[in-house]
């Protein structure tokens, strides 16, 4: 019987519920996404700056003048940089407030920023809300320039009133929100006065309010928002007078995984509940799930549901939920929902995972941050008498010091601040070191002016741009990512009820394609036979002869797949229309 030609193609998205037969999405796959629903490799990520004190648990961004300026919220700091339009950033400003701060393990912040006259703030607002996303302590809100570098200043938060859950801005008011279905708004214009004239508080629920963003309010009604508490959603419009808002419930029946997990993409709020997933377009609704939703909720870490949060990348149409996986603590992983495509698939997320993430809608790539620390080293130096004249390859001896730190250290960063220069190092022959208390040493060598140093050892982290190039790119060290799919299973038996296997001759490969790139069959004899994987074969980015144009096999299964594979530096693709040409085999059910 001649053989017959199949185009290797499954329904966009990966399936990870039910059985793999059962299905005709693509199976398996990893750093992969669908476009035009089609397999295609997800971007790469480069590390942009190694220095932040501790695993991030909140970003926000503001672009002005070509400069991106990040603040990051962790347990202990807030700390502020920017990225330029080559991707260079400036020195970690720490901004942490000096008083009425409480640092904790615990701690989650939330952002938002409005206006103060003609000056843009960033309004800060911290709880120990990791363990509980019902807790009902602490709470403190903070301000400051939005561009500046002081430390964020306390706001008073009214008598009686409580900020466990969060803050928002419904320019010109700012809200504080949390325990008992409490709300205030400040005085309009002025986000750090929450008592003056045109302020006001009420309680809209039962439940804590955990998180609020602005909705279009529509004539007479806007500023407007919209409120997820841990039951109910709750919209907040402005009707004036003494009143000043009005609040109503949109639903009763409502619930929210974490204080992060909400997301607006095109005016439609999406948002993980504690069992499903849900929008607001007006009505609340479920959003369909019939790929991973029990791959997600079933492997999710619960006790760290806190530290789930949403992410968007609008090029591809995608939504993210990053969240930690089975034991960890930090997000390991993603689900996404591709609304363009109306489909959903999954990955692993780099070097351990990512903690936080935002979509910068001037600087156009993900910004997202590391949970892996750097060894241990001092990665902070502050010259406190002013020694001038250090260069970068310098090597600095430590002559005093309390502890048992290097007798070396290679200066590999110096900038300017102000009348002092801070001077980032990595230490030569870099041991297994812990952190230890600032201490003031003396340091002589190199070809500066001798000084006293005030040397912070830490475990610093690492942020990253996404959706840049298709490598991992971390200072000079370049790796490749990998990227697969594998397609649904083909099968005679359940395409003709003919009772045979598949024997594959020949495939036609068709990639956008950079680097080469590797096929290989896999399938069984039943559903519940072993996986026979058969050998890798190499698709040539260019080809040299013409036995290169195509792939040829010798294989057989009755449940048949095809795995693509790249893991090549520079390797990225984009999946065609491949071609497949197969033909009965032997009638073989049992593996």
């Amino acid at each position: 019987m001649p053989d017959k030609i199949f185009q290797i193609k499954s329904l966009p998205g990966i399936k990870r519920d039910g059985t793999k037969f059962e299905g005709d999405n693509y199976v398996d796959g990893q750093w992969v996404r669908f476009q035009r629903a089609l397999p295609r490799k997800v971007g790469g990520y480069r590390s942009i700056n190694r220095y932040l004190r501790e695993i991030s648990t909140q970003l926000t961004e503001y672009t002005q003048d070509q400069l991106t300026y990040v603040h990051s919220g962790s347990p202990n700091y807030v700390e502020r940089f920017y990225i330029d339009a080559s991707n260079n950033t400036s020195p970690i400003t720490d901004r942490t407030p000096e008083s009425d701060f409480t640092p904790d393990p615990g701690n989650m912040w939330q952002f938002t920023y409005d206006g103060l006259g003609d000056t843009n703030q960033i309004i800060a607002q911290v709880a120990p809300n990791f363990s509980c996303i019902c807790n009902s302590t602490g709470g403190e809100v903070f301000y400051g320039d939005l561009l500046g570098t002081a430390p964020l200043v306390t706001v008073a938060i009214p008598g009686g009133g409580n900020a466990t859950g969060g803050v928002v801005a419904l320019h010109p008011y700012t809200f504080m929100y949390g325990s008992n279905g409490y709300v205030a708004w400040s005085v309009p214009g002025d986000p750090s006065d929450f008592s003056g004239a045109g302020s006001g508080d009420a309680y809209v629920t039962s439940q804590k309010i955990v998180r609020g963003l602005p909705i279009r309010g529509g004539p007479g009604n806007s500023p407007s928002g919209l409120f997820w508490s841990a039951d109910s959603l709750v919209r907040g419009s402005f009707v004036g007078g003494e009143q000043i808002f009005q609040f109503d419930t949109l639903s009763t029946q409502s619930s929210i995984l974490s204080s992060n997990c909400v997301i607006e993409y095109d005016g439609i709020f999406y948002w993980c509940g504690v069992d499903r997933f849900l929008l607001f377009n007006g009505v609340v609704k479920e959003i369909e799930n019939n790929m991973n939703i029990n791959y997600f909720f079933d492997g999710l870490n619960y006790e760290a549901r806190q530290k789930v949060y949403a992410m968007k990348v609008p090029r591809y149409g995608e939504i993210w939920w990053c969240y930690p996986r089975d034991n960890a603590v930090e997000c390991t992983h993603a689900v996404i929902y591709n609304v363009r495509e109306n489909t959903w698939y999954d990955l692993e997320l780099p070097n351990g995972g990512r903690s936080a993430g935002i979509f910068p809608t001037v600087f156009r790539r993900p910004l997202m941050t590391g949970v892996a620390p750097l060894p241990a080293a001092a990665f902070e130096i502050a010259i406190s008498n002013a020694g001038t004249g250090y260069t970068v390859g310098d090597v600095l001896t430590v002559v005093g010091g309390a502890y048992s730190i290097p007798t070396q250290l290679t200066v590999t960063e110096i900038d300017a601040m102000a009348s002092d220069e801070i001077v980032a190092v990595e230490i030569s022959n870099a041991g297994s070191y812990t952190m230890t208390p600032v201490n003031p040493v003396d340091v002589t060598g190199g070809t500066g002016t001798d000084a006293t140093f005030d040397i912070t050892w830490s475990n610093p982290y690492k942020f990253w741009v996404h959706e840049i190039g298709h490598d991992e790119i971390d200072g000079q060290n370049i790796q490749p990512i990998l990227s697969f799919f594998e397609t649904a299973d083909l099968s005679l038996p359940a395409m003709s009820q003919e009772n045979k296997a598949l024997q594959v001759l020949m495939l036609e490969p068709d990639f956008v394609q950079v680097g080469d790139m590797t096929v290989q069959v896999r399938g069984r004899a039943n559903a519940r036979a072993p996986e026979v994987n058969g050998e890798i074969k190499t698709i040539v980015q260019t080809p040299s002869i013409p036995q290169q144009q195509v792939v040829y096999f010798k294989d057989q299964r009755r449940e048949l797949r095809f795995r693509f594979e790249s893991n090549v530096i520079g390797g990225d693709y984009q999946m065609g229309t491949c071609l497949a040409h197969l033909q009965p085999g032997d009638g073989t059910v049992i593996g």
